[in-house]
């Protein structure tokens, strides 16, 4: 006779996480370390971006294309979509650059304004003025970093507590063991 038990499963099934509980203790350290130089590259990245853009000039460019080309990937084939954008530096030289950043959809149609940075060296080297053309890779590389180093703390601390914890009932037990000896010691 075949008796329905619980959804709870004690001690089968396949074990989720590190098949050593003190494996934190070992791989914790490297996951911070990793998710510290990711942040702080990140953050390097970041900081440079905003420094380039505060000595770059800026203007108001007029999308004039969007360039189109297909992608395939193992899901299928999508259009991705670029911006080809026309502004004039401050020295009144026309530049024409496509945006290096592409999407699914557009984000433009021709003739919308955008705000630009660019260079006041080279203008050809230029950006749209906004986070997804600015910051998205250092904001992709400081969330990896982030989510490294919280890995890496949870993981050494769960370790850590699991070790305290079987430390102390090592310790209690052993007294136990010492206690139970010294009280046979007396009664022989």
């Amino acid at each position: 006779m075949s008796r329905r038990r619980s959804g709870l499963r004690f001690g089968r099934g396949r074990r989720r996480g590190f098949s050593n509980p003190f494996a934190g203790l070992i791989v914790g350290p490297f996951l911070v370390v990793f998710g510290a130089i990711l942040l702080i590259v990140g953050w390097g990245w970041y900081s440079k971006t905003n420094e380039w853009a505060a000595a770059g000039g800026t203007a108001i460019g007029t999308v004039v294309e969007m360039k189109q080309y297909e992608k395939t990937t193992d899901n299928g084939t999508s259009i991705m979509y670029q911006p080809v954008i026309e502004f004039r530096t401050e020295t009144g030289e026309v530049i024409v650059y496509t945006d290096p950043t592409s999407t699914s959809s557009p984000r433009h149609q021709i003739g919308d304004q955008v705000e630009i940075v660019y260079d006041r060296n080279f203008p050809t080297n230029a950006r749209e003025n906004n986070f997804l053309s600015l910051h998205f890779p250092d904001a992709i590389v400081m969330g990896m970093g982030g989510f490294f180093l919280l890995m890496g703390l949870i993981g050494g601390i769960r370790s850590l507590v699991l070790v305290f914890v079987a430390g102390g009932i090592a310790a209690y037990l052993l007294a136990k063991k010492k206690e139970n000896e010294e009280k046979d010691q007396l009664q022989v």
